[in-house]
């Protein structure tokens, strides 16, 4: 993170967006520079109740369309260098689901453009671009009513009573490269969306730069209703719409949803705390346990604690609710999200005993831009501890077989085996996944405790994330990847880590009791739906 980060780069398309946000920072510098088309307006955003604040600055387009969003947000990204990216303005709504002025934060960015077309008419393919899961969640939490009363304009046609306050919606914003007042394009869309409830133009644009910027910020987009994308379709309600996003945005940042670029780098002056998260569900995990095993750098370091408990889920080795567990997992204000609200001011290190797909879940949600430091329990006759015996030995290679050398025309699914602790059988995955689908192994030699360092850990991970990255470029129209993962907890967190949701087709974790019992859908739990799959419904 360079010097001159700011901690929010905020885009809007148009100057009536543009103005409604700049009207709420608290300073704001106009900065024209030499050879630069776009002007930026640098300003802060005060934390009330503290001296703490953020460094803001916004940005509007200079046109139209996704291409223009993702130039502009290019150069933004080198210039300035920000932690999040939020687009904030005006949309168009599903009639019906939502009122005219009511805000949307998007679950993910629904670019609806890509298609192929055939003499049996157009194949959407579609594209996602998802939602950060911390500023999501701080979005999804954020309670306070204030913002309602920041809106500067009065509601169109309208009596000012409270009852005509807007509300906050949380689900898909689709992206296009059309201004859409028909009758027919929306309810297409909802055929392949029905959860969708706005629609705009650059926000695809935007988070794809977002996610392809060599350091990638959090992207949010916020948008308010202007109209309902029909043929009634007018700029009566841009204003007050306009004003809606940029009042609930600036609220949402004076309610410090993650610590600012000030408040980490003063942290930074001290050495680092360590955030310790541990996951348990197969026996309860002392919260100092991991400490013992800690050599002398750690040792020294102020400590906190943040535990991920499933243990009341387990009944007589059975696990009993997996969708539970999801939940407190991808609760916003539950411990996952408070470990990602600390990224940047403590060092994280993560150990569990834990049902495998919980694992990797988390590791998925914390992601690879966050350092995470590994322990792991290696059982023994009357030596268990959480030490690693092999720093600096040489370890075996993970071999890879049966990835396609070639690209194929497939659209089933793939099958990942990773044999680490334990083999996985070929015969019991198949009882799972329908048939036709193309089968990879990643295979070492299967024994406990053959991981035996942090740095075989990331190794081995490097190997899952490149078999990941050539099975998405090998086969560009696969279905869905299933996993069945046999190893210890930490190199399932940090496989989690590697799965990409911008990148990589959906990833199945299955979970593994006398045969695979039930699994999660990395996607659906991401943006918060039903998740939790059973064999019969794969």
């Amino acid at each position: 993170m360079r010097n001159n980060s700011v901690d929010f780069a905020i885009i809007t398309a148009l100057r009536i967006e543009r103005d409604a946000v700049r009207d709420r920072l608290d300073s704001c510098e106009v900065l024209q520079e030499d050879f630069e088309p776009l002007t930026y307006y640098y300003g802060r955003v005060s934390i009330p109740g503290s001296n703490e604040y953020y460094t803001v600055v916004l940005v509007a387009l200079l046109g139209m369309g996704n291409n223009e969003a993702a130039v502009a947000t290019t150069r933004l990204l080198q210039r300035w260098e920000p932690v999040n990216v939020m687009m904030v303005g005006i949309a168009g709504g599903v009639r019906g689901k939502l009122e005219l002025g009511d805000v949307v934060v998007s679950t993910f960015c629904y670019y609806y453009e890509m298609a192929k077309l055939t003499t049996e008419g157009d194949q959407r393919r579609s594209e996602q671009f998802l939602s950060d899961r911390l500023l999501y969640g701080r979005a999804y939490a954020y309670e306070a009513s204030e913002w309602k009363g920041q809106i500067s304009v009065l509601r169109p046609g309208t009596v000012q009573t409270e009852n005509a306050l807007p509300e906050v919606h949380f689900a898909p914003i689709a992206s296009g490269e059309k201004v859409i007042a028909d009758a027919e394009t929306l309810p297409r869309l909802l055929q392949d969306c029905p959860k969708l409830l706005a629609v705009a133009m650059e926000g695809a644009g935007v988070a794809r730069a977002a996610a392809n910027h060599t350091n990638p910020p959090r992207f949010l987009e916020i948008r308010g209703i202007s109209d309902f994308a029909d043929a009634q379709k007018n700029d009566n309600w841009h204003g007050y719409a306009a004003n809606a996003a940029a009042a609930f945005t600036i609220g949402l940042l004076r309610s410090r949803p993650i610590p600012p670029l000030a408040a980490v780098k003063t942290a930074r002056t001290v050495e680092t705390p360590l955030l310790i998260l541990r996951a348990q569900s197969l026996r309860a995990i002392a919260p100092d346990e991991v400490i013992k095993s800690f050599g002398d750098d750690l040792k020294r370091r102020e400590v906190e604690t943040s535990l991920l408990d499933f243990t009341d889920l387990v009944a007589n080795g059975v696990f009993t609710s997996p969708e539970t567990a999801v939940q407190r997992i991808t609760e916003p204000q539950g411990a996952l999200f408070g470990t990602l609200a600390r990224r940047g001011e403590a060092e994280l290190v993560f150990h569990g005993i834990v049902h495998i797909p919980l694992a990797i879940l988390a590791g998925h949600l914390i992601t690879d831009r966050q350092p995470v430091r590994f322990f792991d329990f290696h059982p023994s006759p009357g030596s268990n501890t959480w030490s690693w015996s092999g720093d600096g030995e040489e370890f075996p290679p993970m071999d890879v077989q049966g990835l396609p050398e070639t690209q194929l025309r497939h659209t089933g699914d793939v099958i990942i085996r990773i044999t680490v602790s334990y083999k996985v059988f070929p015969e019991q995955t198949r009882k799972v996944v329908p048939e036709g689908a193309i089968e990879v192994d990643l295979k070492l030699p299967p024994q406990r405790s053959i991981v035996r360092s942090e740095n075989q850990v990331r190794e081995y991970g490097q190997v899952f994330r490149r078999t990941m990255d050539l099975i998405t470029q090998r086969i560009p129209n696969v279905n869905r990847v299933h996993i069945f993962y046999a190893g210890p907890v930490s190199l399932a967190f940090h496989i989690g880590q590697q799965i990409s949701e911008n990148i990589h087709p959906p990833v199945i974790v299955w979970n593994f009791h006398r045969g695979y019992d039930w699994a999660i859908d990395l996607a659906a739990a991401y943006v918060g739906e039903q998740c939790v799959i059973r064999p019969t419904q794969a």
